[in-house]
């Protein structure tokens, strides 16, 4: 257990509320010292309902308290950036909620105080963070369905049009809010050696994306295709094919439960994944562990993961010219090189 540690929320929406109900249940580990919002009257009702010693009418007001000792970012995705970087600069480590920027450039001038500065940084792509992830990958290690040749990933769950969905000033959009648990799955169980994208939308008329698929093929020819939606309901699944059998696990960022086919298509074998606790509270108790240590960056979500990930999701919105309202021209190129290390990755032929 060791020392508390005080957290201060940054927000007091659905995804703080979230979070909250995870830290109630390791009060042992972390104190919940702090939320903070742009409405004092809201802070203090959202205080008092999960128990948080002390509310701010701003987000500044929070990070200057001394005794913070970690910042969660549960703002938007647009607010992300310049919430971390006040952190950062008022010397606050933080946990940034996913999606970690609007863009890649945006994150390796996070990375870049945090390094400079030596403080913590990390990102809350939670998926990462459960037993369960590394599991599947031992499984698939162990060859349980053999050599594994084929992923899919869908990620389709219908949304209300709010302005945090279809706001391209709020850095809305499916890829940044859903998309990005899609995209980890290849990530963590294919590998990074993509030669080849195919990329597809349907937009918002506001030009935020509603429907992205994705298609990604590796230079050993295994491919893996991700699909995620705002506007369609789909059971959020991961499939993975080998050439011995296939497994079905999901949902995609809780990771509940894993299925395991031979090739005749019957189950072998289901796994339940039970978590010790809030399946939020593995990236929180993560950090708790990397403060403690004098480490600047969790294990299971180091900064380079967030700056692949962030390098993905800018390469695939320039290619379908998907452009947030505060973005400079160009902040969204990069080389294909740079981000798939591979040149002229995108294939624009018709799928």
């Amino acid at each position: 257990m060791g020392k508390r540690i005080n957290i201060a929320v940054l927000g007091a929406g659905n995804i703080a509320e979230s979070m909250s109900c995870a830290l109630l249940d390791i009060k042992d580990e972390v104190n919940m010292y702090a939320v903070a919002s742009r409405s004092l009257s809201k802070a203090e009702s959202f205080a008092k309902e999960f128990g948080y010693e002390k509310a701010y009418g701003s987000y500044e007001e929070a990070v200057k308290d001394e005794n913070v000792d970690l910042v969660y970012i549960a703002t938007l995705n647009s607010e992300h950036y310049s919430n971390a970087k006040m952190c950062l600069e008022n010397g606050k480590g933080c946990l940034v909620e996913k999606a970690f920027c609007s863009n890649k450039r945006q994150a390796e001038e996070l990375i870049e105080i945090a390094r400079k500065k030596n403080l913590f940084l990390s990102e809350a792509m939670w998926t990462r963070f459960l037993p369960a992830a590394m599991k599947i990958g031992d499984m698939l290690k162990e060859g349980v369905i053999g050599k594994p040749h084929y992923l899919e990933a869908d990620f389709c769950k219908m949304s209300e049009e709010t302005e945090r969905i279809t706001s391209t000033a709020l850095a809305g959009g499916v890829l940044l809010n859903l998309g990005v648990y899609a995209l980890t799955m290849p990530q963590l169980y294919f590998g990074l050696d993509v030669v080849k994208v195919k990329a597809s939308c349907e937009k918002y008329m506001t030009g935020a994306d509603k429907t992205d698929e994705i298609m990604l093929t590796y230079k050993n020819g295994d491919m893996a295709r991700i699909k995620a939606s705002s506007a369609a309901e789909l059971k959020s699944l991961v499939k993975i094919a080998g050439d011995k059998g296939y497994v079905k696990f999901g949902p995609v960022n809780r990771l509940e439960y894993i299925e395991v086919y031979g090739t005749d298509g019957e189950l072998k074998k289901r796994e339940e994944f039970k978590n010790e606790f809030n399946p939020y509270c593995y990236e929180i108790l993560s950090c708790k562990r990397a403060l403690l240590e004098g480490k600047n960056e969790t294990e299971e979500m180091p900064w380079d993961k967030t700056l692949l990930m962030m390098g993905w999701l800018d390469s695939v919105r320039n290619h379908l010219d998907i452009r947030f309202d505060f973005e400079k021209e160009g902040e969204i190129e990069h080389k294909d090189e740079e981000i798939w290390g591979n040149p002229d990755v995108f294939d624009d032929t018709n799928p």
